[in-house]
């Protein structure tokens, strides 16, 4: 008898209110004839703030359209106004497949649905070997960084089933690691010929001055966040010139233990200092390049600081790259997204990526990514523990631990279905 799938369902006015559902009508699954086509189901998947994002922001930025409810879905829980299955980075298993480059057994990297439950998609191959992209039409006009897919071999179920450090890191930190990457060595990149803008709104400029790093003050806020500590170390370890003076952690109370264990900044301050009179003890003069760079501190504590070092400092720079928006209601969040951001240019990884891919090409792009990557990896970030979790049950707990925010700063969620 066929394993009965189970998804987890969201309030979507309400994403901390979820439904663990089974769904013994969508099996058996029937037989896969369409060509180009692939079975897949999630196999192992992490739970970090960007689920809650996705969450959150799912009604603008069209999250929520990526996995429809299923077609069994219980009818109270069936109306897509109200109820929709959020998204999370894994691996899935290719139970069937009609495409000759990726065969049964293999597995797909990418974005997938929180369940068991097996999705059947239509794919063409990608540029670059190992890769495949969705073509199914209602997965199109969403941005394109969430359909592609890395293609591994059957063999990787030896990493998976021994819960590898690298099967977490891949799940957990790989997508936002390309997202530090991305603002490394294009939106600050260290020849002018390398800049990239990192908006999607290209109207405010971006170039050599916005850019420029070179003896720079850099504020990272949540700094223990996985994407920040990922820029930390590709500023530290990744550019050959043009170096910041100085990697600063502005983190709370609550995390800055972590922060310092990582060993990625040279000082850790808290989020309630000063920052006239820190710069002042760094002896940051008002010609001084001073460069924040915001990853979802708590709301309003970086455009304050902000605000606050543009009265002296004229040489400065806030980008947002994941703001803090701590309400969840829909109506809620656009309101308060203003004042989440406080002017900041906010960063798009979905736009970086294509950029970057249009000025050097899709072999160059991923060699230089996939290179960079394996590196950091291989390196992992300091302090940081994988916790495993088995099946929905342990997802359930999972999530309802993301939304009250008890999670430690030092703890991966990691999860094989």
């Amino acid at each position: 008898m066929a394993e009965v799938p189970v998804v987890q369902i969201l309030q979507k006015d309400n994403y901390a209110n979820q439904h663990i559902v089974s769904l013994p009508d969508e099996v058996p699954y029937p037989p896969l004839t369409n060509p180009s086509s692939l079975r897949i189901r999630t196999k192992v998947l992490s739970l970090t703030v960007n689920n809650l994002t996705y969450a959150k922001l799912g009604f603008l930025l069209k999250w929520w359209d990526f996995h429809p409810l299923p077609p069994s879905t219980p009818s109270a829980l069936s109306d897509p106004a109200k109820y929709g299955r959020t998204n999370c980075w894994g691996y899935a298993e290719v139970l069937e497949s009609t495409v000759t480059s990726v065969s049964k057994g293999s597995y797909l990297f990418g974005y997938l649905p929180l369940g068991n439950l097996a999705q059947d998609v239509t794919v063409k191959e990608g540029e670059v070997s190992g890769q495949v992209l969705i073509t199914n039409d209602y997965r199109q006009g969403i941005m394109p960084i969430y359909n592609r897919y890395l293609v591994f071999p059957a063999s990787l179920r030896e990493q998976i089933d021994a819960k590898a450090d690298t099967v977490a890191m891949d799940a957990a930190v790989r997508i936002m690691y390309e997202t530090s990457y991305l603002l490394n060595h294009f939106a600050f990149a260290e020849k002018s010929d390398d800049i990239l803008h990192p908006a999607s709104d290209t109207s405010r400029p971006w170039g050599t001055g916005e850019a420029d790093l070179a003896g720079a003050t850099v504020i990272l806020f949540a700094p223990g966040s996985k994407v920040a500590a990922a820029f930390a170390f590709e500023l530290r370890h990744a550019r050959k010139q043009a170096k910041a003076k100085r990697i600063i952690g502005a983190a709370s109370e609550y995390s800055k233990s972590f922060v310092e264990g990582t060993g990625l900044y040279d000082e850790v301050v808290s989020t309630s200092s000063s920052p006239t009179e820190l710069l002042a003890k760094w002896q940051v003069g008002p010609e001084d390049r001073v460069v924040i760079v915001d990853f979802g501190g708590r709301a309003g504590v970086a455009p304050k600081w902000a605000a606050e070092i543009q009265k002296t400092n004229s040489r400065f720079t806030i980008l947002s790259v994941g703001p803090s928006i701590s309400a969840s209601s829909p109506q809620d969040v656009l309101q308060s997204m203003g004042s989440a951001t406080g002017g900041a240019i906010i960063s798009s990884a979905n736009d970086m990526r294509s950029r970057a891919i249009e000025k050097l090409g899709e072999q160059e792009y991923w060699k230089g990514l996939n290179s960079a990557w394996e590196g950091f990896r291989n390196q992992g970030i300091k302090g940081l523990k994988f916790k495993w979790g088995h099946g929905m049950d342990d997802v359930k707990k999972g999530w309802d631990a993301l939304c009250t925010g008890s999670v430690v700063p030092e703890e991966g969620l990691v999860f094989l279905l």
